[in-house]
């Protein structure tokens, strides 16, 4: 009883609150750990603290303005246990940044600086139109002087020349002063696109988390706090440098990373992943589809609310192109999939749009759907994660940063390669075998040969131990040239037989030989109305394992020649071909779309 009426006394006289928990604790963490996807990024934040028995509260500061709130989660170990993780946001009076109110100093000592310089003009100028009034009055004295001829030549010569010399004086400060504030006005701009650049979407918002994590004996913690930020991603390029002597590249693999998050990864551990970051334990569950009949037939184009008809479609309500609906489906249900049951409904929505496309697909728009799903499979289709190790800093900022994967020598053999029906040009390519352990992702390739830039191409995906292809640019050394021969025409019996001649010229003006994968092309049919027939070569087709099964059934004529040292003019290498086609004399030869 006694104890109790003691409290109460604390209480009430003394403003105590003796039952209250005591403060939360406040801290920002070190940023250790980065994940980027690509479009998104898992930053992880290391608290060492010391928690006293029992509940502890931590308040984790300064989190970025680009932070996803719903993907914060805490993890630690031993006999301590997170209980609950909460953010919150709270207003500010200000940026309190250090770099921030670093520049922000920076910026007001320069304000003050022009403002001194601009005072300095005025006062020159008002000086400058003083001794300009004396310099009129001493012009008027003199002329009256003249005038009454008792004009006195040395002091009228030292009031010039004094006034001369003040007006010019005041002139070159004028103009001095000028530079000065032009000089102070670019600083001051730099320095504001700076500050717009670090607040960047920056509101003046203290963004928190609320961790409550329970010790079961007290003393030190580690725990490890892992949110998802927006303005965060990367994308693959490649610089491929070809030493063409030594039968070899040099591959650099980079990453372009952007980095807006509103916070700085200083030194962290990074890694670049093409996964997309799943923050949901709980699968989406497929919901029936249940349709009906009905008129008229309109395509179903991916809307949230309604189907909206495709603009131009031809009579008959079919239309021809649907690729970029169906590309613009797969884009969306991969942003919602990383959510899982969470967006259920959404995902469910797409589903039935995606089979609706299905339904009403004809014959040409079903190939156009599995040209675009192989192209996305490999593009998307394979997830990889590049662990780039320790030690790396990007400051947040509008501007992309780049960053070396890898590099490594690989072993490539060049050919020349010469396609006359499309291009005058001869081009080298190199076919490389990537030799490292590193899956190479379709991207941008730019290409050096012998140390000058050659070009840009791009590559599809390549896995370890693959082999690839890589332009280096046109080879100005070798030339070729394309000679429609002539075509022989006969009649027989209502049938008509075209032979067509053909001669190509190929020369080489290099002081080495070259290689040379030289491809040209016939017609050919599937109707059984028209004959293509008595290919005729002077020079053996290529022998190619994969042309003979892909190509060569399909009218493609592919040679592979080498050709000696100053092949040119009458040493030219010459190859010819002709072939027949024979169809009814009443018809005409035409493409098949």
């Amino acid at each position: 009883m006694t104890r109790r009426i003691i409290l109460a006394i604390l209480v009430v006289v003394l403003g105590v609150n003796v039952f209250a928990e005591p403060e939360a604790v406040s801290m920002q963490g070190k940023i250790e750990k980065v994940i980027v996807y690509q479009g998104q990024a898992l930053v992880t934040r290391v608290l060492e603290t010391d928690l006293k028995e029992g509940s502890n509260e931590i308040v984790i500061t300064g989190l970025p303005n680009k932070i996803v709130s719903d993907s914060i989660y805490a993890e630690t170990a031993g006999q301590v246990t997170v209980s609950s993780v909460r953010y919150r946001e709270r207003a500010v009076k200000e940026d309190t940044r250090e770099e921030v109110r670093s520049l922000d100093a920076e910026i007001e000592k320069l304000k003050l600086e022009q403002f001194k310089v601009q005072r300095d003009t005025q006062n020159i100028v008002g000086l400058y139109k003083h001794y300009e009034s004396q310099w009129q009055l001493s012009v008027a004295g003199a002329n009256s002087d003249l005038s009454r001829s008792v004009l006195q030549y040395e002091p009228i010569k030292n009031l010039t020349e004094f006034l001369e010399q003040k007006l010019t004086e005041l002139h070159d400060k004028t103009v001095q002063l000028e530079f000065k504030d032009k000089d102070l006005t670019k600083q001051l701009d730099l320095l504001g696109r700076k500050r717009t650049e670090l607040e960047a979407g920056k509101s003046k918002t203290e963004r928190e988390a609320v961790l409550l994590v329970k010790s079961e004996n007290g003393g030190k913690a580690k725990i490890e706090l892992s949110y998802l930020v927006n303005e965060a991603s990367w994308f693959n390029q490649y610089n491929v440098r070809s030493l063409s002597k030594e039968k070899k590249v040099f591959l650099e693999y980079n990453a372009v990373i952007h980095q807006a998050s509103g916070e700085d990864w200083n030194k962290v551990a990074m890694i670049l992943s093409t996964a997309q970051p799943a923050m949901s334990s709980s699968p989406p569950e497929l919901e029936p589809m249940q349709v009906q009949t009905g008129t008229p037939r309109l395509p179903y184009v991916l809307s949230e609310e309604k189907v909206e008809m495709q603009q131009g479609m031809p009579e008959g309500g079919a239309y021809t192109d649907i690729t970029e609906q169906y590309r613009n489906l797969q884009s969306e249900r991969r942003k919602m999939s990383s959510k899982g049951k969470a967006a259920q409904m959404s995902l469910n929505k797409a589903s039935i749009s995606n089979q609706m496309l299905e339904f009403q697909a004809d014959k040409e728009q079903i190939k156009k759907i599995q040209q675009e799903a192989k192209r996305l499979a490999q593009k998307e289709g394979v997830s990889v994660s590049y662990d780039l190790g320790e030690g790396f800093t990007m400051p947040s900022r509008s501007d992309q940063q780049l960053i070396t994967i890898t590099s490594f020598d690989a072993p490539a053999e060049f050919v020349h390669t010469a396609t006359p029906l499309l291009t005058d040009f001869v081009y080298i390519v190199g076919e490389i075998t990537n030799t490292s352990s590193t899956v190479l992702l379709p991207g941008p390739v730019s290409t050096y040969r012998d140390g000058e830039f050659a070009g840009k191409a791009s590559i599809s995906l390549v896995t370890s131990g693959e082999t690839f292809a890589a332009g280096f640019g046109v080879d100005s050394q070798v030339k070729i040239s394309r000679e429609f021969g002539d075509k022989k025409v006969e009649t027989f019996w209502g049938s008509r037989v075209d032979t067509y001649n053909y001669r190509l010229a190929i020369e080489n003006y290099r002081n080495e030989p070259v290689t040379l994968r030289l491809y040209e092309r016939m017609p050919y049919t599937k109707d059984a109305s028209l004959e293509i027939m008595n290919f005729v070569t002077d020079t053996t087709l290529s022998a190619d394992a994969d042309y003979v099964r892909t190509e060569k059934d399909k009218g493609i004529l592919r040679w592979d020649v080498t050709l000696p040292v100053n092949t040119s003019g009458k040493k030219a290498k010459i190859i010819t071909y002709s072939y027949t086609m024979k169809y009814d004399n009443e018809k005409t030869i035409t493409p098949v779309n």
